[in-house]
Parts: structure tokens; sequence; C-alpha cells
């Protein structure tokens, strides 16, 4: 094989790339524009409070089995353990290492699981507005 050849098939893997990478993306603002943010298909049990909630946000960059458990109330190792797995796929995705060996990124698990900070915030401020 000539030059020319090798340069013309990395040219169209890198293409074919990209389009799959303009596919993945025109997914995720359809996902987005319909209300799914997170990826997780899974169900994914409510948190237990928006307070602990954004306390967990704001002060772990990564979070383990307890602050899991403090976020989604009692749950079993599976549970914690099958939603971590899914924070750790997406991480991987993104080539985001974790710190800790049985930790996941903060922000990463709340996309996943498909919870919206800001909302919790808005959620929180109205409360405060209405003395609840």
């Amino acid at each position: 094989m000539k030059r020319e050849d090798y340069v013309d098939l990395v040219s169209e893997d890198v293409s074919i790339v990209n389009e799959l990478l303009k596919l993945e993306t025109a997914q995720h603002r359809l996902l987005a524009s319909q209300g799914k943010t997170g990826v997780l298909h899974a169900n994914v049990p409510p948190i237990t409070s928006i307070d602990n909630a954004l306390q967990i946000y704001y002060t772990y960059s990564e979070i383990g089995n307890a602050e899991i458990k403090s976020l989604f109330g009692n749950l079993s190792s599976a549970t914690v353990s099958r939603l971590k797995k899914a924070v750790k796929t997406e991480m991987d995705k993104h080539d985001i290492l974790s710190y800790g060996m049985y930790k996941v990124n903060t922000t990463i698990a709340f996309a996943v699981w498909g919870i919206d900070v800001s909302d919790l915030e808005k959620r929180r401020k109205k409360l405060k507005d209405l003395n609840l």
C-alpha cells in the first residue's frame, strides 16, 4: 500500500468517528428536549430530601456507598452497586478517573441518575419562600 492509501483510510476512519459523535450528540439533545437528562434506563429510587441531595452534591466531589445510601435512603448493596456501575460506565466513556476505588464522580452520578440540581435549587427556594 502507498502512503496516500493509508492517509485515505485514516481520514475515512476519522470521518466515521465524527459522524458517530454527531449522532450521539443529536441523540443526547433529543433526550434532553424530552426532559430525559439521565442516561440510566433502570429504576432510580427517589431522593430522601432536597437539602440532603444538595448538601451531597456541593460537599463531595466523589461519592461512595454511604453517600448514595444517604441520598436515596436504605438501599440494598446490590442496588447501590447497580447505581454505581451505571455511573462508572459513563465515567469510562468520558475518560474520567476516580480518586477512590469505590467512589464515583458526583456530577456524573447526578446526571446519570437524572437528578437535576438546578431544579432542586428552585424547589428549595420555593419551599423557603413558602416557609415550609
